[in-house]
C-alpha cells in the first residue's frame, strides 16, 4: 500500500512538472492550456495519493472546478479563434481595449487555472494541497505550491498580452450563441464554487463518505 501511493506520487510529481514545463514555452494558446491540462491531472493525482476521506474530498473538489474552468478558457479561445482566425499568443495583444467584458471574463478563468485566491481554482488547490500534508507528503505538496508558481508565469502572459500589450485586435469579438451559453455556464459555476466554498464542500464530504470504501 505505501509503495503504490509513493508510486502514485511520483507520477504526480512528474506529471505536474513536466506539463507545466511544456506549456511554459507554448505560443499557441490551445496547445498551452492542453500542456497545462496535463499539470492538472498531476493536482488531481495527489488526492489519490492521500486516499481516505480528505483525499476523496479533494479529488472531486478540484476536478469539479478544472472542469468549469478548463471549458470557459478553452471556450473563450475557440471565440477568439472564431474571430481573428489565430491562436497565438502575441495576437491577442490588447484584447480588452474592445472587448472589456470578454476579456474581465477570461482572465478570471486564467486566474482560476492559476489557483490565484479566491477563485474555484484556489479552493481546489488548497484541498488537494491539503491532503497531502495530512497524508505525510509535506514534499508532494511543496512540489505542487512550485509548480502553481510556473503556471501562474504562463496564465499571466496570456492576460499581459491581453491588457498590457499595444492593440492588434481592432473588432470586437461576438461569441456565437452556443459558446456564449458555455462560457455563461462555466463563469457562473466558477464564481459559486468561489464564493460559495461550503456548498461543494459539504457535497463533497458526502461523496468522499459514499466512496471512502472504494478506495
Amino acid at each position: 500500500h505505501i509503495e503504490i501511493n509513493l508510486i502514485l506520487a511520483i507520477l504526480s510529481a512528474v506529471t505536474m512538472t513536466l506539463g507545466n514545463l511544456i506549456a511554459i514555452s507554448q505560443n499557441n494558446v490551445k496547445r498551452l492550456l492542453a500542456y497545462s491540462g496535463i499539470a492538472h491531472i498531476g493536482y488531481i493525482l495527489i488526492g489519490f495519493v492521500a486516499s481516505g476521506m480528505l483525499g476523496i474530498q479533494s479529488i472531486i473538489i478540484y476536478t469539479l472546478a478544472y472542469l468549469f474552468m478548463n471549458i470557459g478558457a478553452f471556450a473563450m479561445v475557440i471565440a477568439i479563434y472564431n474571430k481573428i482566425g489565430s491562436d497565438d499568443i502575441r495576437d491577442y495583444a490588447g484584447l480588452s481595449d474592445k472587448n472589456p467584458m470578454l476579456s474581465l471574463v477570461f482572465v478570471i478563468f486564467l486566474l482560476s487555472l492559476a489557483g490565484i485566491p479566491p477563485t474555484a481554482g484556489f479552493i481546489g488547490k488548497f484541498f488537494v494541497f491539503a491532503s497531502a500534508i495530512d497524508f505525510g507528503y509535506l514534499w508532494l505538496a511543496i512540489i505542487g505550491i512550485l509548480n502553481s508558481v510556473i503556471a501562474l508565469y504562463y496564465y499571466f502572459r496570456i492576460a499581459y498580452q491581453i491588457y498590457f500589450v499595444k492593440p492588434q485586435i481592432k473588432e470586437e469579438i461576438k461569441p456565437s450563441f452556443s459558446l456564449k451559453v458555455v462560457i455563461a455556464v462555466s463563469l457562473i459555476m466558477v464564481l459559486v464554487i468561489c464564493f460559495y466554498p461550503e456548498v461543494f464542500i459539504n457535497l463533497s464530504k458526502e461523496s468522499a463518505r459514499y466512496f471512502s470504501g472504494v478506495f
